[in-house]
């Protein structure tokens, strides 16, 4: 489960309600910071009076379009009207109220994450740290079903991965003489170790000592946060992560975790640097480099570069 590559350098081009809560607008069950978006920039849209600046001219530099109905109806919305949101690949979603058979509001509007968020990247990379704090504690990960790969080693299934094999977000158990299954936690198997590392925490107490590029990558910040709570912030932000360890050294694993929201469209790119000697310990701390909010394209591109 190697990724046997020296480095991945990854370049990026880089609540206001309307009426009442969110659940006016019977968007709440689905990704709540969608739910927010659709809220805030609707009520945007009403008030709109930027001198110098049509509404039409915001909502098209927005790329954001009402495809039928009318804003105004949305004081028609009631128990009785529908909410679908439909996402078009990695471009687009498609949201729409209806009562009955009469559409109210049909829009649809770009996955970008600057514009769901309604702030710049340079606020969003700020916040950062902030917002990893602030994620309330998770649950532990409900593994679901479990495949066997090897005598007594078993891995959460279904499997998803990132472009290779080996980038993946697998999470690896083993079976006790009990017959219990337990996260494997066990330097001579590294592979499984890492994984279950990055994606579980391990219950470990490990530090992140964190240097995040910000500004184009020619500033950086520099914080310290628990591990666990940057799960605890994946997990709240419905963010996948993908794991592979790069390369090795006598002293420390090199590992690549690629932090995938789809729902928003960007990505988090760590390089880990985890000290050997840190694994057999339930405190540590382990140097990781952040490229924070890379659009996904941007990674893709990147990818299909190299293959070529």
């Amino acid at each position: 489960m190697r990724l046997r590559i020296a480095h991945i350098i990854v370049f990026a081009s880089l609540l206001l309600p309307l009426y009442g809560e969110a659940a006016d607008l019977r968007c709440g069950d689905v990704n709540p910071q969608i739910c927010s978006f659709l809220q805030r920039y609707l009520q945007e849209l009403k008030n709109w009076n930027e001198p110098g600046v049509s509404v039409t001219r915001k909502m098209h530099d927005d790329k954001f379009v009402i495809l039928d109905g009318s804003i105004d109806n949305t004081r028609l919305i009631d128990e009785t009207t529908s909410f679908t949101l439909t996402r078009y690949d990695d471009k687009g979603y498609e949201a729409c109220w209806q009562t009955g058979e009469q559409t109210l509001l049909r829009v649809a509007f770009p996955i970008q994450f600057e514009l769901i968020l309604g702030k710049t990247q340079k606020e969003i990379e700020q916040e950062l740290q902030a917002d990893i704090l602030a994620a309330p504690e998770r649950e532990d990960p409900n593994l679901g079903q479990m495949d066997s790969i090897a005598p007594n080693v078993f891995r959460s299934s279904p499997v998803k991965v990132y472009y290779l094999a080996d980038l993946n977000d697998a999470i690896y158990r083993q079976r006790e003489p009990d017959g219990t299954l337990t996260l494997i936690n066990d330097s001579l198997q590294l592979d499984y170790t890492i994984a279950n590392l990055f994606q579980t925490g391990l219950n470990k107490r490990y530090t992140l000592q964190v240097r995040q590029d910000v500004y184009g990558f020619y500033q950086h910040l520099d914080y310290s946060i628990p591990l666990q709570q940057w799960l605890n912030y994946c997990k709240e932000n419905r963010i996948t992560c993908y794991v592979a360890i790069e390369g090795e050294s006598t002293s420390e694993i090199m590992v690549l975790v690629i932090a995938q929201n789809t729902d928003l469209g960007y990505n988090h790119v760590l390089s880990a640097m985890v000290p050997r000697a840190v694994l057999s310990k339930e405190e540590g701390v382990i140097p990781v480099k952040i490229s924070a909010f890379i659009p996904m394209h941007n990674v893709k591109y990147l990818y299909e570069e190299r293959k070529k």
